[in-house]
């Protein structure tokens, strides 16, 4: 049978989560059936690291601007790639791949495009979002994360229903130990010492400084406290003021960019917050947690509460409400076996619900299908 060409394009193999999840795909899809090709804009990152075997090289298209003769050299690039490799599917996984690669992809008649969306978008200009609507309606239609994004591209964006279809995203649960091996919430550390994490990159929208307000509040109930922030980016210097502004020099701790995060978790961590304000998707940081068998605390953003279930694998509360994050926080803190119970839960639901391969199926089910 012949093989299915799925072109896969992706801004790059650093450390995020729409890179992530291109990368578990091109090393999920079935090779008896289909035949990814990898493209991107910048070939830098680790996860270029967790590439499978058998790929074909990765085209990369780098661009200094969507307006000038490098980007229609780049074009005619791609153009020609999806002529001569007789690509059938071409999948984007960001907002810059949809609007570089759709319009090309559309020129070269590739029979099944699709673009994405995987977070609320509430941050981009009007531009860019005109740019991208105006992308998407020369697609065969979008792919979204999450049901409460799809709503927002049908809602918002006007593209109807029956050409948004959702795919969440899947975890690799093998890269968090077996289970009953990896129960990190349920551990007692030195001095009854509890560690609370946020893993997010530093931005504004990722909701940091609401996190430090909470762990002012339970620094006081609960002094054996300590909190962790990992990540880089553009906020580091606020935050880092911020800190000593709340007097918490001495309880966070500023750990950066860190490779190998399922090892952090399992070793290192005991209960996960995701305090984001807005532009959530499906958040990868709390599916990585609760694959580790974590609790969580997380805001009420994106598409979180398809993830996390409230009252059972964490807690989910109002977005930029320090009190309520920090009520939250407090409980798992002053109760072992809660974290112990909401962690495994949590486990449980990412086996069966938010696999690697389960997603892998679905992208191939939704390719089969409209390619008929």
């Amino acid at each position: 049978m012949k093989k299915i060409r799925v072109l896969v394009f992706v801004n790059s193999f650093r450390i995020g989560g729409s890179e992530r999840q291109a990368v578990e795909l091109v090393k999920g899809l079935d090779r008896s059936r289909f035949e990814p090709i990898l493209a991107c804009f910048q070939k830098d990152g680790p996860l270029s690291e967790e590439l499978p075997e058998g790929l074909h090289g990765v085209e990369a298209f780098p661009l200094s601007g969507f307006f000038n003769s490098n980007a229609l050299r780049q074009a005619a690039r791609l153009y020609q790639l999806c002529r001569v490799k007789k690509v059938q599917v071409v999948q984007c996984f960001n907002y810059y791949s949809n609007v570089f690669a759709i319009p090309v992809a559309r020129l070269a008649r590739v029979p099944v495009i699709l673009g994405c969306r995987r977070e609320e978008a509430v941050a981009r200009t009007a531009m860019h979002q005109l740019l991208e609507r105006w992308s998407y309606r020369l697609a065969t239609g979008v792919v979204a994360n999450a049901q409460a994004i799809k709503d927002q591209v049908v809602e918002i964006d006007g593209i109807p229903a029956d050409k948004v279809w959702v795919i969440h995203n899947g975890l690799d649960v093998n890269r968090f130990g077996r289970q009953g091996l990896a129960m990190p919430g349920g551990a007692v550390r030195k001095n009854g010492r509890v560690v609370i994490a946020v893993v997010a990159n530093l931005r504004p929208e990722k909701g940091h400084l609401v996190f430090l307000e909470a762990a002012k509040l339970v620094s006081s109930a609960y002094p054996e406290s300590t909190f962790l922030i990992v990540g880089e980016g553009p906020m580091r210097d606020e935050i880092e003021s911020r800190i000593g502004q709340l007097q918490l020099a001495a309880r966070v701790e500023m750990r950066g960019a860190v490779k190998d995060i399922p090892s952090l978790l399992r070793s290192s961590v005991d209960i996960a917050v995701l305090p984001s304000l807005k532009n959530e998707g499906f958040p990868n940081a709390v599916m990585e947690a609760m694959g580790a068998s974590l609790p969580v605390v997380a805001t009420d953003t994106g598409g979180t509460r398809e993830l996390v279930v409230d009252g059972m694998t964490g807690f989910l509360v109002r977005p930029g409400d320090p009190a309520a994050l920090a009520d939250r926080i407090a409980k798992f803190c002053g109760d072992r076996e809660l974290r112990m119970k909401m962690g495994e839960a949590g486990r449980r639901r990412v086996l069966q619900e938010f696999s690697v391969d389960r997603m892998a199926r679905k992208f191939e089910d939704l390719y089969t299908t409209l390619l008929k």
